[in-house]
């Protein structure tokens, strides 16, 4: 995926794709909630053709593509002992400052998001990135990539290139989440092979056009997406994705659920009310998601 527009793939036929995006501590919690109130109701996302997982997607794809929805949903009702540091609290005013000022001469999206990589290596406060590798293994069900097609997005904090890594980029599974999920600015940046990888959230926070080439594409967003200088926001990857032929149902999390999230949602006192407000809006369109999938 490049910032230069080019024409999506004809979908295959028959085929179905999960996108899952971020939103930190409260967005796992969040798409866990949802996740299980579907499996609950018989529909079965474990069985895509592809999931992809951006950010706090990124965990929450590991336990859908290993099968463990269920038993992550209930650990966020009563969460275990984590190594997970909590950032230090920052001020909402002053990150979009921050932000803004990062982006500030950007000629380009990708240039945009170099800028911001530029800015986010320069953190050197809290865990390190081996530290928070670590966490991930611990978190998740699994440090084996699924059998099954999976994405992880990242984008390279030296010159804001996208990637999206599979099991074939031969990246231990819990690094690459690890820097799907390295918010610039609250945390350094990831390496991989070396080389520094932020959050592909600051692609997009869903990503959604990487799903391109399936037939039905069903998101799962913990928050709309406005007009964004990094890269195609959902409305617009959606747009991209109905004219190539596919057919999108999107989930955005809604006002009960974002009260949930509070205002900051990386902590990890979030979980629980996320995580239920996540499986009582999912009971409420259950039947919808349904008749989409089958």
């Amino acid at each position: 995926m490049t910032d230069v527009a080019t024409p999506l793939p004809t979908p295959t036929p028959g085929t179905r794709a999960v996108v899952l995006g971020g939103g930190g501590v409260a967005g796992i919690a969040w798409e866990l909630g949802v996740l299980s109130a579907l499996e609950d109701a018989g529909v079965d996302l474990g069985a895509a053709d592809l999931v992809v997982g951006t950010s706090a997607g990124s965990v929450v794809g590991t336990f859908l593509r290993s099968g463990g929805v269920r038993g992550a949903y209930e650990q966020q009702l009563s969460p275990l002992p984590t190594t997970y540091e909590e950032p230090a609290r920052v001020d909402a005013a002053e990150f979009e400052q921050r932000f803004a000022a990062a982006l500030q001469g950007a000629t380009s999206e990708q240039d945009a998001r170099a800028r911001l990589g530029a800015a986010a290596q320069q953190v050197t406060s809290g865990q390190s990135d081996d530290e928070r590798v670590a966490t991930f293994r611990d978190t998740l069900p699994t440090t084996e990539w699924p059998e099954r097609p999976y994405a992880v997005t990242a984008v390279d904090a030296v010159d804001g290139t996208f990637r999206v890594l599979r099991a074939e980029d031969g990246v231990p599974l819990e690094r690459a989440v690890a820097a799907s999920c390295s918010v610039p600015l609250v945390w350094s940046p990831v390496r991989i092979d070396g080389h520094p990888y932020m959050d592909g959230g600051m692609r997009s926070a869903s990503n959604a056009d990487v799903a391109a080439g399936h037939e039905r594409v069903l998101v799962i967003a913990c928050s709309p997406e406005g007009p964004s200088p990094l890269g195609p926001w959902l409305d617009r990857a959606v747009t991209s994705l109905r004219d190539a032929g596919s057919q999108v149902e999107v989930l955005v999390a809604d006002e009960a659920s974002q009260r949930a999230f509070g205002t900051n949602s990386l902590a990890l006192s979030t979980q629980r009310p996320s995580a239920e407000a996540g499986r009582a809006q999912a009971e409420q369109v259950v039947e919808r998601i349904g008749a989409f999938w089958a």
